[in-house]
């Protein structure tokens, strides 16, 4: 039997995806999961069962583009290098810039044309 209209629709009936699950049926699920959860020794878990735990709940509560949402922040652009001697007292401090100019050689007060 060929694929055409007819059977298109007839399978189209039969197929659960996108229907949503009755209201009993519902309630009657979230009962048996808040029971489950009650059941739970979580002290008996392990550190690994515990992560796992927290990312199932995690992704089924929080909405989903509070997980996909990027940070936008942007990153450090000035930093300190302190030379430290052998009896760790600071001997040297050299604060830089991140920019379109910077050179690591030039970090610690060095030779870029090395």
């Amino acid at each position: 039997m060929g694929f055409n209209s007819q059977t298109a629709s007839e399978a189209g009936k039969t197929s659960k995806r996108g229907k949503s699950l009755s209201i009993d049926l519902r309630s009657d699920l979230k009962t048996l999961i808040t029971h489950i959860l009650q059941d739970i020794d979580y002290d008996s878990l392990s550190n690994t069962q515990k992560l796992k735990l927290l990312d199932i709940a995690l992704k089924h509560t929080l909405p989903k583009l509070s997980i996909e949402k990027h940070i936008n922040e942007e990153p450090p652009r000035k930093f300190q290098i302190n030379i430290i001697g052998d009896n760790g007292e600071v001997l040297e401090t050299h604060n830089n810039v991140l920019d379109e100019n910077f050179n690591f050689s030039n970090m610690a007060g060095g030779n870029s044309s090395k």
